[in-house]
């Protein structure tokens, strides 16, 4: 059963209303871009500081294994 045009232009909303709903969806999409490119950039920060701060690699020449100096026997 179609909806009657009365019925169908209650529905809708009014010409001030939709621009006002028009801007709403603008501002929400510009902020969750926003918001998306400000995450990328703090995780690229955190990322880049803790390769600063991990400790400098091995040198090539030394196994990642080593075996204890022997102390003293008791």
């Amino acid at each position: 059963m179609p909806l009657s045009l009365a019925a169908a232009s209650g529905l809708a909303a009014s010409g001030s209303s939709s621009l006002f709903l028009v801007l709403v969806g603008v501002v929400l999409v510009v902020v969750l871009i926003a918001a998306f490119w400000w995450g990328s950039r703090r995780v690229a920060r955190r990322r880049r500081d803790t390769r600063v701060a991990q400790p400098p690699p091995v040198e090539a020449g030394r196994d990642s294994w080593s075996t204890p100096e022997e102390g003293p026997e008791r």
